[in-house]
């Protein structure tokens, strides 16, 4: 009689605590389905006790849940396979498990879940089934991926020129320094190009500062579009633009370099109503040799360009 009513007891306290829950026993048959999880999944109890299929709940296909591994005493990586490495050892009892995962098919658009497996043992540890608790943590998830965009966000704005939407110089320095150490470590070649826009403060002078500001992001547009993905491009200063080309020697950073001086030379400006303006740049190029400082490579780089302005203009300057 007792026995009866313990049971009836657990049953009672199952169906009426808040946390969604089951469980089933050591044949993964569902013995217990409360009206929490009832809630959060849409099936009733009346649907899953008797059953195994309470993977139903949450996945259109036929997997084990966190509950089943646990009642196979199943290898850590096994685990790790079918929750992708989202899971961890769980303090409440031995062999029991935590994962956080994202089920699509709860709800309309998918939730988050907290949940956690603990197997159930009798007095000689012969495993009589496991119980798996689950909260819904979806609006927490929300909160930390608005965080992240947040930060993330908030990052991009501190290292990007608010005007050309390039990297700006204070990154510039940190990624260079990155760039070079990567350079000696893999013994990979590593270029640089100084770009300086001609005649430019008479532009300025001429037209007014908005045009002027409209030619500085009509060059950072020219740049990236002739770049690579693994190409870099600064606002260094001024009308002055820097990119880094990792794994490429001087000879074919020239070549982006006579690249980006023609696609900026051919491009058209309207300063004033059906007018046409071409503005140019004096390029500066060269390539680290290593041991060298990275203050060394910039002043190559920058003597290049000087050396480009010097002769004439529009031209592009290497220099080893």
């Amino acid at each position: 009689m007792k026995k009866k009513l313990d049971g009836e007891l657990l049953s009672q306290v199952l169906q009426k605590i808040s946390v969604p829950t089951f469980v089933i026993d050591r044949e993964h048959i569902v013995i217990h389905w409360n009206r929490a999880l009832e809630t959060l999944t849409g099936y009733q109890a009346v649907e899953m006790v008797g059953t195994g299929d309470h993977w139903k709940a949450f996945y259109p296909l036929q997997k084990p849940l966190l509950a089943d591994l646990v009642i196979d005493n199943v290898r850590e990586h096994a685990i790790a396979g079918y929750y992708d490495g989202k899971y961890r050892k769980s303090f409440l009892a031995e062999g029991a498990y935590e994962v956080e995962d994202y089920f699509p098919g709860l709800g309309e658009e998918g939730r988050w879940l907290f949940f956690t497996a603990t197997p159930i043992s009798d007095a000689n540890g012969v495993m009589l089934g496991a119980v798996q608790t689950l909260q819904d943590i979806t609006e927490r998830k929300k909160v930390e991926n608005e965080l992240r965009e947040s930060e993330k966000r908030y990052r991009e704005l501190s290292i990007t020129d608010s005007l050309t939407k390039l990297y700006n110089s204070r990154h510039f320095f940190r990624q260079l320094r990155q760039e070079i150490e990567r350079a000696k470590r893999y013994e990979e070649p590593l270029s640089l190009i100084l770009l300086d826009i001609d005649n430019f403060k008479g532009y300025n002078d001429t037209y007014g500062h908005l045009e002027g500001d409209r030619v500085l992001a009509v060059l950072s547009e020219v740049i990236k579009t002739n770049l690579r993905s693994a190409d870099s491009a600064y606002r260094y200063g001024g009308e002055e633009f820097t990119v880094i080309l990792p794994e490429t020697e001087c000879e074919n950073a020239g070549l982006v370099a006579e690249r980006l001086r023609k696609s900026f030379e051919d491009t058209v400006l309207s300063p004033l109503p059906r007018s046409k303006v071409h503005m140019t740049v004096s390029v500066g190029v060269t390539q680290y040799v290593t041991g060298e400082e990275d203050s060394v490579l910039i002043k190559r780089a920058d003597a290049a360009m000087y050396t480009a302005k010097t002769s004439g203009k529009n031209r592009v300057c290497q220099v080893r």
